[in-house]
């Protein structure tokens, strides 16, 4: 019986070889512009110094990124450019899914410049438009048990999307389609507990690179890894409580277009924030008019649950954090009046007005409100009353942008980085005919040419008591006792260091994979592989190279058990152990790159088995975890408690709580 996975690529294939409807060509443009604005807008945020700065030291590259001069390695630039569309949470939002479909796949396009630059308009929209509608229909499908499980959407569906739009563009048939789609959406990432950190972008960028990765190897005429969507240890099964409809992914394919329900947002947060922000903008005057912020007594306001369950922090630290902060958002409208970027800076998040206003904020969250919808009350000292409800929030399908104001939005986004402001930009989405994706990546370029990244302050170093903590601390002091040694290591660790030493590839990534790959080859398990792997490039040798790979086999084998799946599973966290052992991480960058594994591991998995499917997973698991150290090492945030935080890994898919990691 055929999979609905491949019943999508059928229809895939089939239609979208037809021109798309005027509207849908539209709607994607539209997309298209506001998703260029938002990567270029935060092209030069420290986050993105970060990414560029750690991807510069893979190799040298000839791909462009919006906003920025440097030039990368085709999938690094893919994975720039989706970090950046979504870093100050500005991009498009699909309200029914919350999915951001634009950012993975306008990075599909960046990593595909140097095959499709010169590709006509229609053939780049069209793409695009497949790509983004590829991945909404696969959320809708499993929504909204998936999100609400704690799963950021974006990330795990994203890698179908950006599969689609370079499936599309190679005109990859059917079959080797179906490939591709199975491959990436096993390869989708990311759950909510790195909301509030740089591991959040991170998710489309890395769902864009395994996105062009799959299709990479669907085109290289690799096998399928089977169902990885409805299979017993699929998508469904794993993320979604078992819910999936399979109409909302299959029917009416070609005539009826989630696209076309994508809207736009107007302020650089998480969108439930988005009315009750709308709301205390309203308020802003007559607060003034009351005698200012000093005479608030108290807040409240009446919203949807997801509101306190998503946003409700009320004392971020720094601009990350308060874009999920709904009491900031609150705060900053009545403060300023005008909920922009310059709203989330973190001079004015710790402000003593901004953090006095915040503590006053109570949710009267009920599910008759709207998640468009929010009232606000601001009671004064002197016993006034100020009030403003918004039925339907600006950017929200019934009050969608309109093209001025997505206008007026992008300049305050790009004016500072490019030369002709939005207005070149949105000039480069109209133009017809070929070298549509050159012209695009043209407008995006900076005007102050090379940028040199900014030096990123050290990771914080972990100090409470949680045990994703104390396996930070205890790796950088080099796992000091003998847990994890097993007999025969030494043999397949010196084996990856002869391999590596024939192995011609300049980046540290493509060696590490090069080698899990032979090694699976020569008999080893896939998660041994990745493991011993990640130790050439490193300053281990010897028997402590042995140990470490043990160490890595021990927590992955420790977090098997607690997550009740093989340990095959956990390939990518295997890796990272030993990269964080064998490049002697400090502990907090140790929970840094231990957060980029956990956000990376779902246990999806699909129903093939073969030599051949296992060393492509060792190969992308070994390259993952050299490069989660790498991002650490340069700075990328990521959450505290990546494994036992309330969206953390073991809370989302944990059934035990022993062994301790």
């Amino acid at each position: 019986m055929s999979t609905p996975l491949a019943q999508l690529a059928r229809l895939i294939s089939t239609h979208s070889r037809q021109p798309l409807p005027a509207g849908v060509t539209e709607q994607a443009r539209r997309t298209l512009f506001n998703v260029l604005a938002t990567a270029v807008g935060a092209s030069r945020e420290p986050g993105m110094d970060v990414v560029v700065s750690a991807a510069s030291g893979f190799g040298d590259g000839k791909s462009a990124v919006p906003g920025r001069a440097e030039r990368l390695r085709p999938l690094d630039a893919a994975f720039a450019t989706g970090f950046a569309a979504h870093l100050d949470d500005y991009d498009d939002t699909h309200l029914s899914t919350v999915i951001h479909p634009g950012a993975v796949c306008l990075a599909a396009l960046t990593g595909l410049q140097d095959d499709v630059a010169d590709r006509d308009r229609d053939e780049i929209l069209s793409a695009f438009a497949w790509g983004v509608e590829a991945q909404l229909r696969l959320g809708v499908s499993v929504s909204p048990e998936h999100y609400d499980a704690g799963w950021h959407i974006t990330g795990t569906c994203g890698a179908v999307g950006a599969a689609v739009t370079a499936a599309v563009l190679h005109g990859l048939d059917a079959e080797r389609l179906q490939v591709a789609l199975e491959w990436a959406v096993e390869s989708g990432l990311g759950n909510r507990e790195g909301f509030g950190s740089m591991t959040k972008p991170f998710h489309p960028g890395k769902a864009a690179m395994r996105g062009l990765r799959a299709v990479r190897d669907a085109m290289a005429g690799a096998p399928g890894p089977g169902d990885t969507l409805t299979g017993p240890d699929g998508f469904v099964a794993r993320l979604a409580r078992g819910a999936f409809a399979e109409g909302a992914l299959l029917d009416e394919m070609g005539s009826r277009w989630e696209l076309l329900d994508n809207t736009f947002k107007p302020y650089p947060c998480g969108i439930v924030s988005h009315p009750a922000i709308e709301a205390a903008e309203a308020l802003h005057r007559p607060l003034a008019d009351h005698g200012g912020s000093e005479r608030v007594a108290a807040i409240h306001l009446r919203c949807h649950p997801l509101v306190p369950e998503l946003t409700g922090n009320t004392a971020p630290v720094d601009g990350l954090q308060a874009r999920f902060s709904t009491a900031h958002g609150v705060a900053a409208g009545l403060l300023t009046g005008r909920v922009d970027l310059t709203g989330y800076a973190t001079e004015l998040v710790v402000s003593a007005p901004a953090q006095r206003l915040r503590s006053l904020v109570t949710f009267d969250a009920t599910p008759d409100c709207a998640r468009d919808a929010a009232g606000l009350r601001v009671v004064l000292t002197d016993g006034t009353v100020l009030e403003h409800d918004v039925s339907h929030a600006k950017g929200s399908l019934a009050r969608p942008l309109t093209d001025k104001e997505l206008g007026v939005k992008a300049e305050g986004l790009v004016a500072r980085v490019l030369p002709d402001g939005a207005a070149g930009l949105e000039a480069a989405t109209r133009r017809e005919g070929p070298g549509y994706l050159r012209g695009l990546l043209t407008a995006c370029a900076p005007a102050d040419g090379q940028r040199r990244a900014a030096p990123v302050p050290a990771h914080a170093e972990p100090d409470d008591d949680t045990e994703d903590q104390r396996l930070a601390r205890w790796l950088a002091a080099g796992a000091p006792d003998e847990t994890g040694q097993e007999p025969g290591l030494g043999t397949v660790v010196d084996e990856a260091v002869r391999a590596a030493a024939t192995v011609g590839a300049e980046d540290e990534r493509e060696r590490a994979g090069a080698v899990a790959a032979r090694l699976v080859e020569s008999g080893h398990p896939v998660t041994t592989a990745a493991a011993a792997a990640a130790v050439p490039g490193g300053e281990l040798s010897g028997v402590d190279a042995e140990r470490a790979v043990g160490t890595a086999l021990a927590v992955a084998s420790r977090l098997a058990t607690r997550l009740d799946v093989p340990v095959h599973r956990l390939p990518v966290l295997a890796a990272t152990v030993t990269a964080t052992l064998a490049r002697r991480l400090p502990a907090g960058a140790a929970l840094a790159a231990l957060g980029l594994a956990a956000t990376q591991t779902t246990t999806v998995a699909g129903t093939a088995t073969g030599g051949t499917i296992d060393a492509l997973r060792a190969r992308h698991a070994a390259c993952d975890g050299v490069e989660a150290v790498t991002l650490a090492r340069h700075g990328l945030t990521a959450p505290r408690n990546p494994f036992t935080g309330r969206r953390g890994l073991l809370s989302l898919l944990g059934v035990r709580e022993e062994p301790a990691l």
